[in-house]
């Protein structure tokens, strides 16, 4: 046994709480257990509140597309003319993922981008928010994030590297704990959400995931014990997973009002919600009108937007924001041209949302939000700070 301490906070993409009781996810190592509200938004949001502590009208991360044609880096498009091409051949995930890693390199971009299925005569019309890798020192300047603290701490630290496999990314920290180098660890993993969008509802399939993990984990426990004095190991997850109820064609509803893209209106149609942008005020009334009728969702008051964290001065996500009811989607989106048999992005209040913490050791402070998270981080770091 070794003489330190470590601190092991592994991230599970999607754990929501209703799947951690549902199937009992390791409640003999892990007692204590707590539901956490999401973050309104997707990973996209969940991720940097987590990494800061902030909500995302201040670390300014919301959805990946925001309305900006003036510094936007997809220019190019307007010139390529890839609208008119097969779309049964460029607007297939593979194409437009090789596009996406070509843009990337050219522009520099470190974090993670994906065009995902943003028509391509619509992309000069918007920015990208995630150009930079978010988990490294300065990755959310001017905001602090969680290497910024570690580095400032002087905290022998490992924080996983996203684009890596989960296999890689845990035999990579159960190297580090053989060497009982490290004081604190960050450990990313993302399968889950990727699963559960896709068979939710194969319980066999969940079940055999989260046992892997606890497998995994018990590893890691294992590993932990045998090089270090005392650790302690939290499981933390951004938001739960919603099966699909129904779908809506929203961008439809709105272009058979008969309005122009770019002249009278822009808009983002995400998997769970729709931003608009106006230009003038005919635009803004039949718009608004349109979806203030519809039953399956309802625009965003300025209040939800006040508690939700994400009342941008500038409405940089949008001037109006119309989220759909739990378990619709937007079909086609521009996230994607069908809806997936799991969703997230819904309401934080409604049961699947939420998020889960669980951990070994007791939490002084339990978490009800993801950004908790960061406080509860930050009080493990002051415990192993030289």
């Amino acid at each position: 046994m070794g003489t330190g301490k470590v601190h092991i906070f592994m991230f599970i993409d999607a754990l929501g709480w209703e799947i951690v009781n549902e199937y009992g996810f390791l409640n003999d190592l892990l007692p204590h257990r707590y539901p956490v509200k999401m973050q309104f938004g997707y990973s996209s949001t969940a991720i940097p509140t987590i990494l800061t502590g902030q909500p995302p009208e201040v670390h300014k991360h919301l959805s990946f597309y925001y309305y900006a044609p003036e510094k936007s880096p997809f220019k190019i498009f307007r010139w390529m003319m890839l609208q008119y091409l097969p779309p049964r051949i460029f607007n297939r995930w593979r194409v437009r993922h090789i596009l996406s890693k070509i843009i990337a390199r050219v522009y520099g971009f470190t974090g993670y981008f994906e065009m995902y299925s943003m028509p391509y005569d619509r992309l000069p019309y918007f920015d990208y928010i995630e150009k930079n890798d978010i988990f490294v020192p300065g990755g959310l300047a001017p905001v602090e994030n969680l290497a910024d603290v570690l580095t400032r701490k002087r905290i022998p630290y490992h924080i996983s590297d996203w684009r890596l496999s989960e296999p890689e990314n845990i035999d990579q920290l159960l190297e580090k704990l053989k060497q009982g180098d490290i004081k604190f660890a960050f450990l990313y993993t993302a399968a889950l959400d990727g699963l559960l969008h896709m068979k939710l509802k194969d319980k066999a399939a969940v079940r055999k995931k989260l046992e892997w993990y606890s497998g995994q984990i018990k590893t890691l426990f294992e590993t932990a014990a045998s090089n270090y004095k005392d650790f302690s190991i939290s499981i933390m997850s951004d938001h739960g997973m919603t099966a699909l109820a129904g779908t809506l064609d929203i961008k439809k509803q709105v272009e058979a009002l008969g309005f122009k893209f770019g002249l009278d209106y822009v808009a983002v149609y995400d998997s769970t919600m729709a931003r608009m942008w106006f230009f003038n005020d005919k635009a803004r009334e039949q718009i608004s009108n349109l979806l203030s009728e519809s039953k399956d969702g309802h625009i965003l008051s300025h209040e939800e937007k006040i508690k939700y964290g994400i009342n941008f001065p500038d409405d940089m996500y949008g001037q109006m924001i119309f989220l759909l009811n739990p378990g619709w989607q937007i079909e086609p989106c521009d996230m994607g041209l069908k809806a997936l048999p799991g969703m997230h992005g819904f309401a934080p209040e409604d049961k699947h949302s939420f998020a889960s913490f669980i951990s070994s050791a007791p939490v002084e402070n339990p978490p009800e939000w993801v950004g908790d998270y960061f406080k509860n981080m930050k009080s493990r770091i002051d415990e192993v700070c030289p």
